[in-house]
This record gives structure tokens, C-alpha cells and sequence, in this order.
């Protein structure tokens, strides 16, 4: 619960964003002192570099990787678009034809890429395939496998071209966990590189990159309490990709003078992450509670699966009124929520990923996503307020409406 102005406001659309840490904001604030190109070679310059270091360590860190292996972004879907294209673009330079297999339930950073590059004359041979997700939003590995035997035309135990597999680590509507450890097995059995979107994890669950085996993985600060316009990706050493944006920073692998603030601030985030972890204990039994109230007092379908993060709850109404009146309506009550991701928040299509677990598109438009903080500031009471909120706004549009209990 926060204030807005004095009136009280609960923000439970943390999904989409998350309020910046004040040991964030204040190493952010501090190294705006230190406004030297860090690309210069004066002793100020060098300690502004050597800062840059520091952050980048923090950030291995944070992920089991090494330091050499980390490549700050401005964001998350500049590192999908970088990891897609990078991979793509250095295969087509010796190759005629590549594959990239993706889940439709992918960001639309990953699945807009992929449009893009199929469209474009220099990828004349680039294919790009969907692979199916169950009614919980899971990849299953063998689901996997059959997609690319479908392709395999020469039977062997490798995919015939180059190709890349991309599925998320979690699902950003509807919080399910996928099993990486396993995916990324799979496509190593198959000659793949496997690259993961893990914007959402990032913060919520521990991430090993090595136990994980993955080959990319994206991040996003502004999900870990950073402001918005940073983020990283992992490309594990000997994975080569092309570069998006051509310089000298990076270690030659994306040009610009680096945006030496959010860079500090994004390690100051990452420092924090096994310490905001020890709240989603306390998180899961909100959530508990959250899915408990909503089951008793609507007709309503909880598509978030059992293996999910603790901090995501995505619910369908099976009463006469949309997702999107319920954010208009709950906003007039200074609760904040969303239909789904951010990223689709002006479409006035039904979700993707809605679609992809089997909703039809009036039960799709029907949808909400409550996502909390990661910590301990949400209350059961914070959640009574809002499901009497909720009660209200139902009442409205539902004239047959009658509470469950």
C-alpha cells in the first residue's frame, strides 16, 4: 500500500514495472558526480571504467556467469532483438538457410523479430516455427522434439541448418516456470542454440546460467528495482552473434558511451537479489490468499498454473464485463492492475498467450493479470480492500452478479 498525494494507492501491476530501490536511486544519484567518458584515458575516466567493471561483476554474479559474458542493453527487448538478430545475422554470412523455433507465448520482442527478419531479402531461406503450449502455458520437451523432427527431413539427429530455439523463462501474463534446464538440453541434442528470455525471472527465482546450460539469456533492470532503460544480456563464451549497434563499448559488441548511472544502478539491483528472494515465502501465501478470495466471491477461472512465480495471478471473469473496464474502473479506485502484458496494453486484439493456452476471445478479453511487489509491503488486507474494490465494479456491469460465499 502507498500514498497518492494523500489519498491511498495500491499498485499491483508490478509485472509491468517496479518502484526503484532507494539504495538503487541513491548509487544512481551519487555516480551522476562522476560524469566522465569512461572511454577516455585520464585517471577520473579510468575510475569511471572501473566502476562500469564493478556493476558488470555484481551482475555475473547475480547469474553464476562470467564478467566477459555480460553485455549491458538499454533493455530487455533489446536484448531478445540482439540475441535473435546477433545469432542470425552472423549465421546468414556463411549459411543459406537457418531456423528459429520460438513458444507462442513469446514476448513480443522475440515474436516481432522474427517477422521482421523473415521479411527482410538478405534472410531469403530464414524460417520461423511456433512451438505449441499445453492449457498452463508449458513447453513440453517433447512437444519440442516433434516440432523439430517435422523439419528434420534428412533424419538425423541434429537439425539440418542452423537454428536457434527461444522460449521464456517465465511467462509474463501468466507466471508459469518453464523447465530451461531441460529445454536447453533438448536443443543441444539437437545442434541448437538456445536462448531465454528471462525478464520476468530475473528477481523471483534463482538463475544459474551454468546449471541452466542456456547458450543467451535477457534481463531487464526496471523488473529488479532499477529505473527503466537498462538491462543485459548473457551470451556464454563461445556463442558468437553479430553486433546490433556497431562501436567500440562492449568489448566491440555494442557501440555508445555507456550509460555509466543505470549501469551502477543496475548493479546495486542485482546485489539486492538473493535478499528480496527471502520474501517469496511470504509472497506465496498472499497469493494463496489472493486466489482463495477471488475463487469465493466470483465465477472466475484462475489460468495461472501451480508451478508458477509468486508474484503473478492471472484470472478470467465469467461474468459480463471485460478486463479492460475492470483496469478503468479499479484505477477511479487508485488500484492498479492490467489485461496482460504492457507490451500489448494498447492492443485491442485478445492475448496472444490467452489464445495460445486455449481461451476463446471473448473468454481472453474477459482477463486480468494482479501482479505484486517483491516484498513484504502487500497485506491480506491490502487484498480485501481490493476484492471488495473488485466486488463493486462487477456489480455494475453484472446486473446478475451475486457473490459466491
Amino acid at each position: 500500500m502507498k500514498n497518492k498525494g494523500d489519498i491511498q494507492m495500491l499498485y499491483l501491476d508490478n509485472a509491468a514495472t517496479t518502484k526503484p530501490n532507494l539504495p538503487v536511486l541513491n548509487a544512481i544519484i551519487k555516480s551522476f558526480q562522476d560524469y566522465y567518458n569512461p572511454s577516455s584515458l585520464y585517471s577520473s575516466a579510468k575510475c569511471v571504467k572501473e566502476k562500469i567493471e564493478k556493476a558488470r561483476e555484481y551482475v555475473a554474479q547475480s547469474i553464476n556467469a562470467e564478467p566477459n559474458e555480460i553485455y549491458f542493453t538499454s533493455s530487455g527487448s533489446e536484448a531478445n532483438t540482439w540475441a535473435l538478430r546477433g545469432f542470425f545475422d552472423k549465421q546468414i554470412q556463411t549459411e543459406e538457410t537457418v531456423y528459429c523455433f520460438y513458444s507462442k507465448t513469446e514476448h513480443k520482442s522475440i515474436t516481432s523479430t522474427v517477422l521482421n527478419i523473415e521479411k527482410q531479402d538478405k534472410f531469403t531461406h530464414f524460417f520461423g516455427f511456433k512451438i505449441p503450449v499445453n492449457k498452463q502455458g508449458f513447453v513440453d520437451s517433447k512437444t519440442l522434439i516433434n516440432e523439430i523432427k517435422e523439419v528434420n527431413y534428412y533424419n538425423t539427429n541434429e537439425v539440418p541448418y542452423p537454428s536457434l530455439i527461444s522460449v521464456q523463462y517465465v511467462n509474463s501474463e501468466l507466471g508459469t516456470i518453464q523447465n530451461i534446464k531441460e529445454l536447453a538440453e533438448t536443443a543441444h541434442k539437437y545442434n541448437a542454440v538456445f536462448h531465454c528470455d528471462a525478464v520476468q525471472a530475473y528477481g523471483h527465482i534463482s538463475i544459474d546460467v551454468k546449471d541452466l546450460n542456456v547458450d543467451m539469456m535477457s534481463f531487464s533492470g526496471h523488473k529488479i528495482g532499477t529505473p527503466k532503460g537498462i538491462g543485459f544480456l548473457y551470451v556464454k563464451n563461445g556463442i558468437e552473434i553479430a553486433p546490433l549497434i556497431c562501436g567500440s563499448q562492449e568489448q566491440n559488441m555494442r557501440g555508445g558511451t555507456e550509460n555509466v548511472p543505470y549501469i551502477i544502478g543496475l548493479g546495486e539491483a542485482a546485489k539486492l537479489i538473493e535478499k528480496n528472494m527471502r520474501y517469496n515465502e511470504y509472497l506465496d501465501n498472499i497469493k494463496k490468499y489472493l486466489i482463495q478470495q477471488l475463487k469465493e466471491n466470483f465465477d472466475c477461472t484462475v489460468n495461472t498454473p501451480e508451478k508458477s512465480v509468486s508474484n503473478i495471478v492471472n484470472i478470467t471473469f465469467n461474468h459480463n464485463i471485460t478486463g479492460e473496464s475492470l483496469v478503468y474502473m479499479l484505477d477511479m479506485a487508485n488500484i492498479y492492475i492490467s489485461t496482460g502484458s504492457a507490451c500489448n496494453s494498447h492492443s485491442n486484439k485478445p492475448s496472444a498467450t490467452l489464445k495460445a493456452i486455449g481461451l476463446t476471445d471473448e473468454q481472453a478479453l474477459k482477463t486480468i493479470r494482479i501482479s505484486l511487489p517483491n516484498d513484504n509491503s502487500i497485506t491480506e488486507s491490502n487484498i480485501d480492500m481490493f476484492i471488495n474494490e473488485l466486488i463493486k465494479c462487477v456489480s455494475l456491469t453484472d446486473k446478475d452478479f451475486k457473490r459466491r460465499n
